[in-house]
């Protein structure tokens, strides 16, 4: 049987969104494979499995983090050299020894450096590429970030593969949401991620202002954390904007999964994403997606989707106006949880099984 270390870095925290959802995902993808020893990991150590699966069930890294830093004995054991190690993001160890494979999400802070801190761009530029060279593979979050990342560095091709992500929410979601009784929103429009500028709120408050917009009994819900260099953007918003748009802050999986099969639709103004998991998780509970038409949404939505111009109020108006047309569209609804089940655990696993030759 092949034997694998993950990396749990990502796992360590508190409120998982991001990528140490997608960690999750991908550890219980790689445990459904009978051919594959799962094994885990942090800063080439190897981490008690047990430590681990209670935080993936508990669905938080708080309990993980304290125990592995309170137990020594957690890191006597060095990692076997011979068994290949992934890392579910970038690497933070840059090594020659062993086997190893990382994970790039996006590529925005190169193709859109802009949008990041000058400390974020830097590390890609003075040790990204360092990091790729010394890696037997390099997964992908998408088509569309395998092509950036190949524009960028040519010599990953050959090892680049994509690593597409699936949704899996909890069998009792269903059952707690019912149980929970109606939400007393209204009628409102749902946008979901970290609050930093390639998200394109600015789109979105200037749509705001528009006279076809301002006609219609709709709120928009912002969920996510506070990012970076968003505060210029959150600054602005007009008081007659605020009676239009609510920011949320983070949320549990719970109440995101309410919030999405209640929404009239989920709006991903972004001008650039790697993959866009919420769009995935949106598609999942029927619900119509609006996304601009750029980077991996075409790749990713299929045409489950609306699109527009990220850079056109009257493209996004046009569209949200579309998308309350047939939220209730049971052709539509269809659609959408058909293009879902298109990512699945299986398709997680299998590119990671072939690199290992256990597929």
């Amino acid at each position: 049987m092949q034997a694998i270390y993950v990396d749990i870095g990502p796992l360590l925290e508190d409120q998982w969104t991001g990528i140490p959802v997608f960690t999750r995902r991908l550890i219980d993808a790689l445990g459904q494979s009978p051919r594959l020893s799962t094994r885990f990991c942090f800063e080439l150590h190897e981490v008690p499995s047990g430590l681990v699966r209670r935080a993936v069930a508990h669905r938080s890294g708080t309990l993980l983090r304290g125990e592995l830093f309170r137990d020594d004995s957690a890191f006597l054991t060095v990692c076997d050299p011979a068994v290949p190690v992934l890392y579910p993001t970038a690497k933070h160890i840059i090594t020659s020894k062993g086997i190893t494979a990382s994970t790039v999400h996006d590529m925005s802070t190169l193709v859109m450096p802009e949008f990041h801190k000058a400390e974020n761009v830097a590390h890609h530029l003075d040790y990204f590429r360092d990091e790729l060279v010394t890696d037997d593979a390099v997964f992908c979050a998408s088509d569309s970030t395998r092509n950036a990342l190949i524009s960028a560095y040519p010599f990953v091709e050959d090892k680049a593969r994509i690593l597409y992500q699936y949704v899996d929410w909890p069998a009792e979601f269903e059952l707690m949401d019912h149980n929970a009784g109606h939400l007393r929103l209204g009628r409102y429009a749902l946008v979901i991620g970290t609050l930093e500028p390639r998200k394109n709120l600015s789109l979105l408050l200037k749509a705001l202002q528009d006279e076809r917009l301002a006609q219609l009994s709709l709120t928009f819900l912002v969920v996510g954390r506070k990012g970076w260099l968003i505060d210029e953007i959150l600054a602005s918003v007009t008081p007659e904007q605020r009676d239009r748009i609510v920011f949320t802050g983070f949320v549990s999986e719970f109440v995101k999964y309410r919030l999405i099969k209640n929404c009239e639709f989920l709006l991903f103004p972004s001008v650039y994403e790697g993959f866009g998991i919420p769009a995935v998780e949106a598609l999942s509970l029927g619900r119509p997606v609006v996304a601009s038409f750029a980077s991996c949404f075409p790749e990713v939505i299929g045409e489950a989707g609306l699109y527009f111009d990220p850079f056109s109020v009257q493209a996004l108006v046009d569209a949200i106006e579309q998308a309350l047309d047939v939220s209730s569209d049971a052709r539509m609804k269809a659609m959408a949880i058909e293009r879902s089940r298109y990512f699945s655990a299986e398709r997680m696993a299998a590119p990671v099984l072939d690199w290992l030759g256990a597929s």
